[in-house]
């Protein structure tokens, strides 16, 4: 699917079934078929340590049909000295 046929969007992180980060598609930038979103050190640091974290893309595209990505699962990893650089 081509980015310029999805209306709204939003990208969903989530750790031990809670939402932890919520993106709408206007804070991602799309070309082609590719989405892009890049998280402030702020964002990332609301992401509990050692665990795995949970993401899902959902689109509404501009033909009205609601879609989504599997869930993907990938590990967050621990970080020495906490806090934004």
């Amino acid at each position: 699917m081509l980015t310029d046929e999805i209306a709204a969007g939003y990208i969903t992180f989530a750790q031990d079934g809670r939402v932890v980060i919520d993106k709408d598609l206007a804070d991602c930038t799309c070309a082609g078929s590719t989405v892009t979103l890049h998280l402030t050190q702020e964002e990332t640091l609301k992401l509990s340590q050692n665990t795995r974290t949970e993401l899902q893309m959902r689109v509404r595209t501009t033909g009205g049909e609601a879609l989504a990505t599997r869930v993907y699962t990938v590990p967050t990893e621990r970080i020495l000295k906490d806090g934004v650089i």
